[in-house]
């Protein structure tokens, strides 16, 4: 059924902006809570590029190096005169039990995070499970309290589709400045037709 749907949504002529990126699909339903306690949709960020990424605050492995790696990101596209107008991020906790909303807000000026348009998010334990399953995510407990988890980092067009997805690697700024430009641009006609 996804690829029934991913293979629609990449029809010639479904896309409407510049980007050479591929449609994979809609991003799964997320309503959750912000650090302020608010109930916050991804939903709220149609007609903005979006990067989305999952982490948690007492992560010694990728998860600080992602969060660094967006950190540049957003100067990047703000210095590219992107960033809040039209491109915003969401960091999703993957320790809810852990990281209440004061911790994630701790976390984010730990990391300088830009908060008018970087959104961190937690909720009920069950929440946070569904929606890091809905994003095909996973985490598994260690011995000693750390999690497994994959590294990714997604990016979703103005109409909420899931563009690109970047590993700690490929993240970065100068790159994804130029897909989040791609995505944003108004699509130019073409004067043959």
């Amino acid at each position: 059924m996804l690829l029934a749907v991913m293979l629609a949504s990449m029809a010639i002529g479904s896309d409407p902006t510049n980007s050479p990126l591929a449609d994979i699909g809609p991003a799964p339903r997320t309503v959750l809570v912000d650090a302020s306690g608010k109930s916050f949709d991804l939903a709220s960020l149609r007609g903005k590029a979006v990067l989305v990424s999952f982490i948690y605050t007492t992560c010694n492995g990728t998860c600080p190096g992602t969060t660094q790696a967006m950190t540049r990101v957003q100067k990047a596209l703000d210095e590219a005169g992107l960033w809040g107008k039209s491109a915003a991020f969401v960091s999703i906790t993957m320790d809810p039990a852990h990281d209440s909303g004061k911790i994630l807000q701790q976390y984010a000026r730990l990391f300088r995070a830009d908060n008018s348009d970087w959104h961190f998010l937690t909720g009920p334990s069950e929440e946070i499970h569904r929606v890091i399953r809905g994003w095909d995510m996973w985490v598994k407990p260690l011995p000693g309290g750390g999690l497994d988890h994959p590294s990714r980092v997604f990016l979703l067009d103005p109409q909420g589709h899931i563009r690109e997805i970047y590993n700690l690697e490929f993240l970065q700024p100068k790159a994804v400045v130029e897909d989040v430009r791609g995505l944003v641009a108004p699509r130019r006609k073409n004067p043959n037709g």
